[in-house]
């Protein structure tokens, strides 16, 4: 990973800013069709995030753990305490409620291409961001296979493959755009984990989250490497799955009188993702930096 692109120096601001981000990613796993990773690089925290599951292990330990702690207590918290008004709000205003997401994806756009380093014309930038589009716009088209019969039982064969379903839905928490419910689908493991989630059965899910927290580890270090040695046109990949993910969560167009609600969400999710994509932490940064060298001016 570049040094660049990673840093993290968490102030008490960075903290909450990080837990309000981490709330975003926990809404979004609520959201049909919208992938945590999407708002984790909406919100400027990829290359972090990316960074610090590919080498938790890998000196320093504490320090990630102390980065990563305020994200996963927000992402808790964001699907717990709006799971169910996300849920109602898609059953009240489905329309409404995803133009909204679809704006605030649409939106991080110009800092996802600020984040490449480079907005120069070059042909591997356009083969990334159209190999990626194209990806995942025919898994969003694609027919959801059936959910097939749930593993309740453990025996060797069935371990392994529950340890390789985590790896599978990992794979979305880090990659933007793609949906860990389709994956899971479309390997037959989805029955599995919604049974097992159900009925907690814990066998299966120690086993499924033993799998997922490998499957973090192992995607975070192929990512890394991809953004440590093709930085910018990893980054016009992930625009690619970004506007890609946008045919998940389009609700088609009723034109009916909700119709300029929907607009208005959709411009209100624009205008706060484009607000959000001006790095706010950079900011703070700065002026923290500033107000510094101001106290060594007064007090030298």
């Amino acid at each position: 990973m570049a040094e660049k692109s990673v840093n993290l120096e968490q102030t008490w601001t960075t903290a909450i800013l990080n837990v309000l981000r981490g709330v975003g990613i926990g809404i979004a796993n609520v959201i049909p069709g919208v992938s945590g990773g999407t708002i984790a690089a909406i919100s400027g925290i990829y290359d972090n995030l990316v960074y610090c599951f590919g080498n938790f292990f890998r000196g320093g330990w504490w320090r990630t753990l102390a980065y990563l702690t305020p994200i996963v207590v927000g992402t808790l918290a964001g699907f717990i305490a709006f799971a169910g008004l996300v849920d109602a709000a898609l059953e009240a205003y489905p329309e409404q409620t995803l133009f909204f997401f679809i704006g605030l994806i649409a939106g991080s756009v110009p800092f996802l291409v600020k984040r490449a380093g480079d907005s120069r014309f070059r042909l591997r930038y356009v083969v990334s961001l159209i190999v990626a589009l194209v990806l995942v716009v025919v898994m969003g088209l694609a027919e959801r296979p059936p959910a097939g019969e749930p593993i309740t039982e453990i025996d060797a064969v069935s371990a392994l493959i529950v340890v390789v379903a985590g790896g599978v839905g990992s794979v979305a928490m880090v990659v933007p755009g793609l949906s860990g419910s389709f994956l899971l689908l479309l390997f037959g493991f989805y029955a599995t984990m919604t049974n097992a989630a159900r009925t907690l059965n814990i066998p299966v899910l120690a086993l499924f989250l033993f799998g997922t927290f490998a499957g973090l580890v192992i995607a975070s270090k192929v990512i890394s490497w991809f953004l440590q040695n093709y930085h910018a046109a990893s980054y016009y990949a992930i625009v690619g799955l970004v506007l890609g993910s946008l045919v998940g969560v389009w609700p088609g167009w009723s034109g009916g009188e909700g119709s300029l609600a929907s607009v208005l969400f959709g411009m209100l999710g624009l205008v706060l993702s484009l607000a959000l994509g001006t790095d706010i932490k950079e900011r703070l940064r700065a002026r923290q930096e500033y107000r510094a060298e101001r106290e060594s001016e007064l007090h030298g």
